[in-house]
């Protein structure tokens, strides 16, 4: 799970990236991560990231009232951080990992 140091680097990235102001990202990852995070702790069942995003995509339109193109582009914009940080975490473990003999 996500800490809240960890949010604040998710919503300075896409607001960076984006033309939308710092409170509305902050409330679309703020809302789309809670319910990731909640998600993730309740359910054992495994998700594509296409069904996910879809499913945290909905959740967070209907929860803030903001536009659809709105949401998907701060939440896509919002994944890609995460799936960067997943790749750089996954490269950084690689030199660390047991070689199969």
């Amino acid at each position: 799970m996500l800490n809240a140091q960890e949010i604040q680097r998710i919503i300075q990235y896409v607001t960076a990236r984006t033309s939308y102001a710092r409170d509305i990202v902050s409330h679309i990852v703020q809302t789309g991560m809670n319910e990731l995070s909640a998600l993730a702790s309740t359910t054992t069942h495994s998700y594509d990231r296409h069904a996910l995003f879809e499913y945290i995509c909905q959740w967070s339109m209907k929860q803030t009232r903001y536009p659809e193109p709105q949401v998907r582009e701060v939440l896509e914009c919002a994944g890609k951080w995460l799936d960067d940080m997943c790749e750089e975490m996954e490269r950084q473990d690689l030199p660390n990992a047991k070689q199969p003999k």
